[in-house]
């Protein structure tokens, strides 16, 4: 990334990635880490995150779609 991501978010990641179906591998955590970024920004500023802004938001992290779902089922727990 070419963005300098806070460890915070790779707490997350890494917690997500205990809990998931398929663990976040080492090549995905950046990726991952900043997905939880953008989507954790967007929701302190109270912003609605629709399933396209999400699928938006996977690409340009570069993370597998298929994990959008799982994503924010963590976050709804979390």
């Amino acid at each position: 990334m070419s963005n300098e991501i806070p460890l915070k978010f790779y707490d997350i990641a890494d917690e997500y990635s205990k809990e998931s179906a398929k663990p976040v591998s080492e090549a995905e955590r950046d990726a991952v880490a900043y997905y939880f970024q953008s989507l954790i920004t967007r929701l302190m500023s109270n912003e609605e995150i629709s399933e396209e802004a999400q699928s938006e938001m996977a690409k340009e992290a570069g993370i597998d779609e298929t994990r959008i779902d799982e994503i924010a089922e963590f976050l709804n727990t979390w």
